[in-house]
């Protein structure tokens, strides 16, 4: 029996471990070997690994990722208003006379 597993290497001692591909294979053994033939016979890392598909288990709740509270602050998307609240701002300190028309030091 054949069983799909994930192969992951890196390029330098540096770098994580990151999945470069599949193979199938009935054992570790054999998927390891199969993993260096198919990945790795130029040379293209200095470390790899294989595991088990079925042996990763995925997040049965995606909404766990969310935020629990606000955090829009924290995104890019959420400074959208910035430019206008700026201008408005800008505006409100001319109409007061907090403007300074000279130069800066």
């Amino acid at each position: 029996m054949s069983v799909r597993w994930m192969v992951l290497g890196r390029r330098t001692w540096e770098d994580t471990l990151v999945e470069v591909g599949e193979v199938h294979a009935p054992d570790a053994d054999l998927a390891l070997l199969l993993a260096r033939d198919a990945f790795f016979r130029h040379g293209e890392g200095v470390d790899y690994a294989v595991v088990r598909a079925d042996a990763v288990h995925p997040c049965p709740d995606p909404s766990a990722l969310e935020f629990a509270t606000d955090k829009s602050y924290k995104l890019q998307a959420g400074y959208t208003g910035l430019g206008a609240k700026r201008r408005r701002v800008a505006e409100l300190a001319r109409s007061l006379g907090l403007v300074r028309d000279r130069a800066r030091p």
